[in-house]
């Protein structure tokens, strides 16, 4: 013999976890919605995290976009420019997020500077105009 309240326990789960995955698809919080939510911003951001422990300096371009542009955090970005700093040495992509730091502080000259060290630190050509290509996007 089955017991009541287990069986009707169990049908209710059976009913509620369509009903719960319709919610949550509907909910663009969630993060499983199309476009980009929240939770997609946030896990890209800390896939950017992984290129940069792993000394790609170039993903510090994609950071300041997140970091900066979106969200207005320049402590968490002054944070990485440093560790990348302290990694790859002051490169041509370090130089363009700090310029890039900069302007988002107000400093318009700061940031004049630091985009002219990193179009002078950059190696090849193909570098030169990435950080053009930055420094054009920013509004120097």
């Amino acid at each position: 013999m089955t017991d009541r309240k287990t069986l009707y326990g169990g049908l209710t789960l059976i009913v509620m976890v369509p009903l719960l995955l319709l919610y949550q698809s509907s909910n663009t919080s969630k993060g499983t919605s199309p476009g980009r939510s929240q939770y997609n911003t946030d896990h890209f951001v800390s896939i950017i995290n992984e290129f940069l422990y792993d000394k790609q300096a170039a993903a510090l371009d994609m950071l300041c976009l997140f970091t900066l542009d979106r969200d207005g955090n320049g402590i968490y970005t002054a944070a990485w420019i440093d560790y990348v700093a302290a990694q790859c040495g002051e490169c041509a992509d370090v130089r363009a997020a700090r310029g890039r730091l900069r302007g988002f502080v107000g400093d318009r000259e700061g940031m004049k500077r630091e985009f002219d060290a990193a179009l002078a630190a950059a190696k090849t050509d193909e570098e030169k105009a990435r950080i053009r290509m930055i420094v054009e996007r920013s509004g120097k």
